[in-house]
């Protein structure tokens, strides 16, 4: 039991450090100049003025390969978080889980792809160009790329419904501190900022941008901190 006990403590450090990672890769793109004419999740004069430095794009990819390595462990800590009793909700964290770590780091990098095309297209033939291309190449793949919030969907409400329903080695309470409550709350800080009439900012953008990866850290450091701490349910 208590080798259990280190092994899903572990994995929640590890998750903790993959989501952190995440974190960074978040950034790499969120941190820009906000203006007021910037729409979605490209269209930005910091990329369209080339204001934005290229070598980020490469320090996303590394850290969303190597975050997603270690979220993986994460992913092993939800599981054993629920209990062996709960089949469905166990094989729904497993196979959400796996689609989820088979694609993570590819979508990483893809939005990173836009505005790396914006960035560099506007500097080599023009503004309105550049925003043609990049509106096409969205256009074509996004549609695709949404299939790969169905596992992490499945992943994430399996591990909501084991909480609330008491079906995990932690107290009911510890949805405060669950994925989707903060990944909720931070996406809507922006819209908060702006209904205060606080317009675009760059903090919104972060607050957007790295939503889902601070709502995993603050998850796994939370479940780490209860078993740490002894208050698992007897």
């Amino acid at each position: 039991m208590k080798e259990k006990q280190q092994e899903y403590q572990k994995n929640c450090l590890l998750g903790a450090v993959g989501a952190a990672l995440l974190i960074a890769g978040d950034l790499c793109l969120s941190v820009v100049s906000a203006n007021k004419a910037d729409s979605g999740l490209y269209m930005r004069e910091s990329y369209l003025s080339g204001e934005y430095p290229l070598n980020r794009i490469v320090i996303l990819l590394v850290t969303g390969l190597i975050g997603m390595f270690f979220y993986a462990f994460g992913i092993k800590a939800i599981y054993q978080q629920i209990k062996p009793e709960c089949k469905i909700l166990r094989a729904c964290i497993k196979y959400g889980g796996l689609g989820y770590v088979v694609s993570g780091a590819t979508l990483h990098f893809l939005v990173g792809t836009f505005a790396y095309w914006i960035t560099y297209l506007s500097a080599h033939i023009g503004r309105e160009q550049a925003i043609l291309f990049v509106d096409d190449y969205y256009n074509r793949f996004m549609t695709a790329i949404y299939f790969v919030y169905i596992p992490m969907i499945v992943l994430m409400l399996a591990s909501l419904i084991a909480v609330l329903r008491n079906k995990t080695n932690m107290s009911r309470w510890m949805v405060v501190f669950h994925i989707i409550v903060w990944q909720l709350i931070f996406a809507g800080i922006p819209d908060i900022l702006q209904a205060a009439g606080a317009g675009l900012s760059t903090i919104g953008y972060v607050c957007s941008q790295a939503s889902g990866n601070t709502a995993a850290l603050i998850w796994f450091l939370a479940s780490y901190i209860w078993v740490k701490t002894r208050k698992t349910k007897k």
